[in-house]
């Protein structure tokens, strides 16, 4: 009797144990699916410009999105350089973005995107 109550008892606990985690995995697959973003990123640099659609997930930030697509050096918020390419500070010449269009009025770190954004990265002189 007691080999028969630990059989059914294992049994059960591996049917609760399968059903749990199929049911989880499901649940996260499909709600990641659904938090994709899609983004247009421009950068140009220099005389080359690189405009491409690509994907971030719900909660990104600009910098998150460039971050994944490009290699980024950034201090305190400020990205000083994209792909090797960097600002001259002797000329005033430093990153800029615009988000749909319109300059940033936060450091990328502090800029949620949304489905459907153009983020444009550039270098300019920065007249005060």
């Amino acid at each position: 009797m007691k080999k028969v109550f630990n059989l059914l008892l294992v049994g059960l606990m591996s049917l609760v144990l399968v059903a749990c985690g199929n049911s989880g995995a499901t649940k996260t697959s499909a709600s990641s699916s659904a938090e994709s973003l899609k983004i247009q990123l421009v950068v140009k640099e220099d005389t080359n410009t690189i405009d491409e659609k690509v994907t971030a997930d719900k909660g990104d930030t600009v910098m998150d999105v460039l971050k994944d697509n490009y290699k980024v050096v950034e201090k305190d918020g400020f990205i000083t350089s994209i792909d090797g390419i960097s600002q001259d500070e002797k000329a005033g010449k430093y990153w800029m973005f615009k988000v749909n269009g319109k300059m940033a009025p936060k450091a990328a770190d502090k800029i949620k995107v949304k489905n459907g954004d153009k983020v444009e990265f550039y270098q300019e002189v920065y007249k005060q």
